[in-house]
């Protein structure tokens, strides 16, 4: 009897019909084609009313695509029609309703009854809906699900027909009225996806690039901030934060699973543990993807450069669009060295002291100059910083930055300063502010290895001015080919992988024992005991003496550096040299003619390299591994890299390629004074965790109570024999009295 009721009310328990049906589907066939009857008559009915709300059809729904891999020939039409309600009424249908035909579509196409092509159109099409959870759903979908498609091998064709409705939505938004627009939302989201496949290194060609490259046009701003933003910054991340998540301590789980009681539990955990780190470990063995940066994969970067300009010109956005525009325009006319001669007096006109981010504006303008941009075009910038920035009357913060600005414009283009305008710069370098001075000085060291003839005789330097005479100034369009032959010169110094190490650490031992030599470092003294001779102080050869015995004191012997400041000082002739410095200046000009021949010598191996041999895959992946390596050796070693000076922190590699950041342009300065909220903020953080300051007057919070309180609370025994417990009872009725009165009269009083 309580089977037939069970199965009495199956039609209606649609939940427990769920459960049977994947328990043994051909069991209960006739009661899923019975619902899947109703489905249809249902449907028929929905769809004259679509904007209506019905829960018994949303729960067929959900039943059907839960059941439908056990009756696949019976439903597999079923999908379409889910597919053609939302075509046809996404817009008006129940926001909740529509959602569980979504949840449907999904669960779907993760079992492979539906193509993706076909699913992920509609699902674009569904982001003008005005429902977020449904977007999220949707866009959580779409990323996941083009990842899959993609991860054992490029799906071409699906990604070219996403890619083309993706561009589709995108340019819908161009006659959008604003961002609240149902374009302009869907044409976000389909931006997201895009930025999203890409970061994930799943779209990284050039195709997906140029989409989001025309979403810097669009007329709605919340779009065309993205696509700048996905242009501006670190395009090279991986995305997956999700593999990055912190794995288990092994040895403390096994030292736990030692110590304590073992239980198939605690088993369990410690294989999915261990299965973890193999799952990482073969992640990391896997082949390094190598990503391009974005701007490099643009199609026309001349022409997209010169419409942003134009853009710009034209803008009437806020500040901050307006500064990331220019922002862009200046890191592609860096990266691909372009020539937009109108956006440097665009540029000038906001070179002000008083200009908001002004600094940013200044590293803009480092930027965008470059060694084949007229002088005559960067000539007028720098004038106008020196103008604004570099003057007596300026704070000490502002000629810093003018200072480091021009600096970085003159290291990209070096021909647009002039001699008389340098020579005034360089005067700063006595400065009393510090950040003025080494900016100053920054700037002479520039200067005497790019072209030491501008600044004066004073400031050349030594090096410099001893190669005034082989040094010939570069002119403008002339390029150096050495670059190009950097890889090859690596490769011709390093002919096999193994011995490349070792040859680098013989030349290093080579370098130091010349430097210890030249230096006055440690001497090598031979073990041979006819060598050891050592003079004792008693020796009559230990010092000089006169006709009466007296010791005549040693003359020291001048070094050659100490020999010139004292010439310049006027303390010593200046007539003849001494052999110190004649000595010191033959090895100077030794060691530079024998530089100049290496160098000739390594471009030769490079050039008959280039000349005699193809190279391979291979030759690259080592050329490029041989930059890596001297790039961490220079690093790690500055002096022994051939510069003995600190690596510039304006070459850092964590920022984008072409990028000036604005802390070069600012320099190192002091601490700066903290406004009223900052001070505040301080004072709020010492105030944490330490008592309250003041008087405790009033208070019931104190360390202990008074004599007089804790004799309430003893026992009477114990304050029997007290001077005012005695007192107390020989006391008469009048005086009790009067006490009693006292006591009121002072609760009268301490009340008011």
């Amino acid at each position: 009897m309580g089977k037939r009721n069970r199965a009495a009310l199956l039609p209606t328990n649609i939940p427990q019909l769920q459960n049977l049906i994947k328990r043994d589907p051909l069991s209960y066939k006739e009661e899923f084609l019975q619902q899947l009857r109703h489905f249809e008559s249902s449907r028929a009915i929905f769809e004259l009313k679509p904007e209506e709300h019905s829960t018994d059809f949303q729960d067929l729904i959900n039943f059907i695509s839960q059941v439908s891999p056990c009756y696949p020939e019976e439903t597999k039409e079923f999908p379409d029609q889910i597919i053609t309600l939302l075509s046809k009424h996404y817009q008006i249908l129940d926001a909740e309703l529509r959602r569980t035909m979504v949840q449907a579509l999904v669960l779907l196409r993760n079992r492979e009854m539906i193509s993706s092509t076909a699913l992920l159109s509609l699902f674009f099409t569904l982001f003008r809906c005005r429902d977020k959870v449904l977007r999220d759903i949707l866009y959580n979908h779409i990323v996941n699900d083009i990842k899959t498609s993609n991860q054992k091998a490029k799906n071409n064709k699906m990604n070219k027909t996403l890619q083309g409705f993706m561009y589709t939505m995108l340019t819908s938004a161009e006659g959008a009225a604003g961002t609240g627009s149902e374009n302009a939302i869907a044409a976000k989201r389909s931006l997201d996806v895009c930025i999203e496949l890409y970061r994930k290194n799943i779209w990284n060609d050039a195709k997906t690039v140029n989409v989001i490259a025309h979403a810097c046009f669009s007329p709605v701003t919340k779009i065309m901030v993205t696509a700048l933003q996905f242009f501006l910054g670190n395009n090279e991340d991986d995305g997956d934060s999700e593999d990055e998540e912190e794995l288990p301590d092994i040895k403390a789980m096994q030292h736990k699973q030692n110590v304590s009681k073992k239980t198939k539990s605690k088993a369990k955990q410690m294989d999915k543990m261990v299965a973890a780190l193999k799952k990482k470990s073969k992640a990391k063995k896997k082949a390094e993807t190598f990503n391009f940066s974005a701007l490099h994969l643009l199609n026309d970067p001349q022409g997209f450069t010169e419409k942003l300009y134009t853009h710009l010109a034209s803008s009437r956005e806020r500040h901050e669009v307006q500064l990331m525009l220019m922002n862009l325009i200046s890191r592609i006319i860096g990266v691909h060295k372009l020539t937009i001669l109108a956006f440097y007096p665009y540029l000038q006109k906001r070179l002000q002291p008083t200009q908001k981010d002004v600094t940013q504006i200044i590293a803009i303008a480092a930027q965008a100059s470059h060694d084949l941009i007229p002088p005559d075009v960067i000539e007028p910038v720098i004038q106008t910083l020196a103008n604004n920035f570099v003057t007596e009357h300026c704070a000490a913060e502002v000629m810093a930055a003018g200072l480091n600005g021009i600096r970085e414009i003159s290291s990209r283009c070096p021909l647009a300063m002039e001699a008389t305008l340098l020579q005034d710069l360089t005067d700063y370098k006595n400065h009393r502010d510090k950040g003025v001075m080494m900016a100053s000085r920054s700037l002479i060291g520039l200067y005497r290895e790019i072209n030491p003839e501008l600044l004066k005789k004073k400031d050349r330097g030594r090096n410099a001015a001893m190669n005034m005479r082989d040094y010939k100034p570069s002119q403008y369009g002339e390029s150096n080919n050495d670059g190009d032959l950097e890889g090859l010169q690596l490769l011709a110094e390093n002919p096999e992988e193994e011995g490349a190490g070792e040859g680098e650490w013989d030349e290093w031992e080579e370098a130091s024992e010349d430097e210890e030599d030249g230096n006055g470092g440690w001497i090598n003294v031979s073990d041979d005991e006819n060598d050891l001779n050592i003079k004792l102080s008693d020796d009559e050869d230990s010092g000089s003496e006169d006709e009466n015995g007296n010791k005549k004191p040693k003359t020291k012997r001048l070094t050659a550096n100490k020999e010139r400041r004292l010439k310049k000082k006027g303390l010593l002739p200046k007539d003849e040299e001494s052999e110190a410095v004649k000595e010191e200046d033959e090895e100077m000009k030794a060691k530079r003619l024998q530089v100049q021949a290496e160098r000739k010598e390594k471009l030769a191996a490079a050039q008959l390299l280039a000349t005699t041999k193809i190279l391979t895959p291979a030759d690259f992946a080592k050329i490029e591994a041989l930059k890596l390596a001297r790039q961490a050796d220079q690093k790690l070693n500055p002096v022994r890299s051939g510069s003995g000076k600190r690596p510039n922190p304006s070459d850092a590699d964590d920022r984008a390629e072409g990028e000036v950041s604005i802390g070069s342009i600012i320099g190192p300065r002091k601490k700066a004074k903290q406004d009223y909220a900052e001070r505040m903020e301080s004072i709020k953080n010492g105030r944490e965790g330490r008592e309250k300051f003041g008087s405790r007057k009033g208070s019931n919070e104190r360390g202990s109570t008074t004599n007089k309180e804790k004799s309430k609370g003893k026992n009477f025994m114990m304050i029997a024999h007290k001077r005012e417990v005695r007192e107390k009872k020989k006391m008469s009725l009048r005086e009790k009295q009067v006490q009693l009165h006292a006591h009121i009269k002072k609760q009268k009083m301490m009340k008011h």
